[in-house]
């Protein structure tokens, strides 16, 4: 395990790019590039506020991330996109949300590069984050863009193949067979909301955190899905190694579990004292993972 210092506060998202280097943002209004094996931070880019997600297109070439909005009654959000090996700002797409502007959460590329989407969150009764809506751009313009359907979309993960998508909303995940398509069919939840979404099985399979269970869904016909109790009180963030063979659930109090995709077995339990898991991802080695949280980030080998 390695610690990677350079982050202020709390690191919200994590990412790896196609090449190996991890990209990171926080709460200190940063997105850091770094090198996992010497833990050296290659690139230290400004945002304008809180970094909620990130995530790096197939070919590795650009950055995109998003997070808190400046100020509610904008009515909008900012996608910033980053070109990775230029180091320089590729640009920004603004999201027009109307009414009351909303953080972005989740961010997606699709895996042939076709797509960009992203989810947004907002704070409901309570204090708990509610979700907010969905959109979807076609790449590499961006011009071709626009929102789904359900205003309580929460969370968007695309299929590690063509453009399958899958998005929770309240009490159900929906799955789409491309962003702009209609919705095939929808799992009901128990929960209101799931926290984070993956595919499995080469994208035949969904895994849905919602509280503290993972639930392994059909993606290709509705099917009852297959439920299993975490260790964690509530899952928060999934990752698919690269064979899509081991799947990582983090979670709050603070463990990463690790899974065996086929026999659905828990392989391993972490705790890295990072907090609460804000996020995990898979090197492109398939050896090394990522864990952003409350009090830090860390990379470490696969035992």
């Amino acid at each position: 395990m390695r610690w990677l210092s350079g982050h202020k506060k709390d690191v919200r998202a994590v990412a790896f790019a196609p090449d190996g280097r991890l990209v990171s943002g926080g709460s200190d209004r940063t997105v850091r590039v770094w090198s996992p094996l010497s833990g050296e931070c290659l690139q230290t880019i400004r945002a304008p506020n809180v970094v909620y997600a990130v995530a790096v297109s197939p070919d590795g070439n650009t950055l995109a991330s998003a997070g808190r909005h400046k100020h509610v009654s904008a009515g909008a959000n900012t996608i910033a996109l980053w070109a990775l090996d230029e180091e320089r700002a590729r640009g920004e797409h603004v999201w027009q949300m109307g009414g009351l502007a909303h953080s972005i959460w989740s961010l997606a590329f699709s895996a042939d590069g076709q797509y960009l989407a992203a989810a947004c969150r907002k704070i409901g009764n309570g204090g708990c984050v509610n979700g907010a809506g969905a959109h979807w751009w076609r790449l590499p313009t961006l011009l071709d863009d626009a929102d789904f359907a359900d205003t309580t979309a929460y969370t968007v993960a695309f299929s590690p193949a063509g453009t399958a998508l899958a998005l929770t909303r309240e009490w159900a995940v929906a799955l789409f067979d491309q962003p702009d398509g209609n919705e095939r069919f929808s799992y009901p939840l128990q929960s209101s909301w799931a926290a984070a979404i993956a595919f499995v099985s080469a994208g035949k399979e969904l895994v849905i955190a919602a509280n503290s269970f993972l639930h392994f869904a059909d993606a290709t016909e509705h099917r009852k899905p297959w439920r299993i109790k975490t260790g964690a009180r509530a899952v928060t963030a999934l990752a698919v190694s690269p064979d899509g063979q081991l799947l990582l659930a983090g979670g709050r109090p603070g463990t990463v579990e690790c899974y065996e995709v086929a026999s659905r077995a828990l392989r391993a339990t972490f705790d890295f004292g990072v907090g609460g898991v804000n996020g995990v991802a898979f090197a492109p080695d398939g050896w090394t993972f990522a864990v952003a949280g409350d009090k830090g980030l860390v990379v470490c080998d696969v035992g």
